[in-house]
């Protein structure tokens, strides 16, 4: 669970709603064909990933899950390569 330090900060149920965003957008991100080859690299995009849902929950007041994993997801797009998509350098 990538919230467990900060359990004292949220109730039960919000710590259900931050890990489900958090799983729900990795499994999105993985089936989107997300590509990373290392085992660093999945290390770095789960923690841009935590980081940027607690900041959703903290920052921004949100617990909904969907919102979570849609402003994740945006936040996110621009430093992950995704099989079949344009880079940046390549547009």
């Amino acid at each position: 669970m990538p919230f467990r330090q900060y359990a004292p900060f949220f109730e039960p149920e919000e710590l259900d709603k931050l890990t489900a965003a958090f799983n729900e957008t990795w499994q999105e991100l993985k089936a989107a064909g997300m590509d990373l080859t290392s085992e660093p690299e999945v290390s770095l995009v789960k923690r841009k990933l935590a980081q940027r849902i607690l900041v959703s929950a903290t920052a921004g007041g949100i617990r909904d899950v969907e919102t979570l994993k849609e402003q994740a997801l945006r936040s996110l797009s621009g430093g992950v390569c995704l099989v079949g998509e344009p880079t940046s350098e390549a547009a």
